[in-house]
């Protein structure tokens, strides 16, 4: 079988016939075609689905594109069966609950707005894929992710954006060890997302028009609130309603805990007003939820913690029109969320752990608990969690 598109010859360098690669597979399109374009590079595949909590036990609840519901899974089992490759389930609900979910709980409990596919990625599934390919004797573990790794002459590789900017997932990788990354790849970051659905359809699959999860994988419907029952019953601060108020501290109405909301939120506030208003803050301490109007959101530096950096020699400190060492003057950005653009960044200071971002103009919504991650040009520089935002 042929494959639709053309294949790009770092992959080909990196995937000589024979290569041993383990497949993460979801059953949807982006891996499915991941699949397809290994196996014409001539690649020794084993394809691998990773079950943790998303409805295995009540698929009758899943949404049509959860990530890993029975039929996500039977799916998958087809494909790999159709390129003739082994396929297995890898049960891994138990770390996932400890690692993922847990921690995710916690932040919202802290008044944070955690981005749980950072810390799966980091923690959990790029580790168990690479200790998976090297129990197999494989070369290299794989996804469908849009994102590349470019290898370094020395030794290592380094992250970089996917071709595709509008698909770009590079944002949800800046946390892995970038130990792994030389016994990872990432085929489908030199495509975009229109070029892998019209491949999926000259190869005949039958995901090829299978829409995208736009859901947390844990959470059915983009509904949070099962998760805080817990929190709920032992009567916890943040789950317990209190006042909306201005920055001025006006009263404006009610809300139903502080964890139904995050920082630049606009709908579901329930307050008439002139003009929108929008979330400025979750105080905490005082069970308040702080609004403003969308100006106020407006900051120019961004701080964080829990600081990783993605390439080695990351300076402690750094200054617009200094050099880099992966570049000579590049255009260095800052993402506050996955569909962020990214900001032109000013400079920078990193304190043990500590990151505080200046930036040339403004950002609207740092919400504490989101990554917030560093580019120089196309290349990922490291991240943090966004801490604080002050202006």
């Amino acid at each position: 079988m042929t494959f639709p598109l053309d294949i790009p010859a770092p992959v080909r360098r990196q995937l000589p016939p024979g290569t041993g690669v383990v497949l993460g597979i979801s059953g949807g399109v982006d891996s499915a075609v991941t699949l397809a374009l290994l196996a014409h590079l001539g690649c020794e595949v084993q394809c691998v689905t990773f079950k943790n909590i998303c409805f295995a036990e009540a698929d009758d609840q899943a949404p049509v594109t959860a990530c890993c519901s029975l039929d996500a899974i039977t799916e998958a089992r087809r494909q790999a069966a159709r390129f003739g490759v082994p396929h297995w389930v890898a049960d891994i609900e138990a770390p996932f609950r400890t690692r993922v979910i847990r921690p995710f709980i916690a932040e919202y409990a802290a008044g944070r707005t955690p981005n749980p596919c950072l810390y799966c990625n980091s923690t959990l599934r790029f580790p168990e894929l690479v200790r998976l390919a090297r129990r197999q004797g494989c070369a290299f573990a794989a996804t469908g992710h849009y994102a590349r790794l470019e290898p370094l002459p020395g030794g290592g590789s380094r992250l970089l954006k996917g071709v595709d900017e509008a698909k770009d997932q590079s944002y949800f990788l800046h946390r892995v060890d970038r130990n792994l990354w030389p016994q990872v790849v990432f085929p489908l970051g030199w495509y975009t997302k229109r070029q892998v659905r019209r491949a999926a359809a000259e190869l005949g699959l039958a995901v090829a028009g299978k829409p995208d999860s736009q859901e947390i994988c844990f959470v059915p419907d983009d509904d949070r609130s099962g998760l805080f029952g817990d929190l709920a019953t032992a009567g916890h601060p943040a789950t317990v309603p209190g006042e909306i108020v201005a920055a001025d501290g006006r009263v404006l109405g009610r809300h139903r805990g502080l964890v139904h909301y995050t920082v630049g939120q606009r709908r579901g506030l329930g307050i008439a007003a002139d003009r929108p208003l929008y979330v400025l803050a979750l105080d905490l301490p005082h069970s308040r939820l702080i609004v403003g109007y969308r100006e106020e959101l407006a900051r120019t530096v961004v701080g964080g913690d829990s600081f990783v950096a993605a390439v080695s020699g990351f300076p402690r400190r750094w200054h617009r029109g200094e050099v880099l060492s992966d570049a000579e003057s590049p255009r260095v950005t800052l993402r506050i969320r996955h569909r962020h653009r990214g900001a032109e960044v000013a400079g920078w200071v990193l304190d043990g752990d500590r990151l505080e971002v200046t930036l040339v103009e403004p950002v609207d919504g740092a919400a504490p608990g989101q990554g917030m991650v560093l580019y120089a040009d196309d290349v990922v520089l490291g991240g943090a969690r966004i801490r604080a935002a002050a202006q």
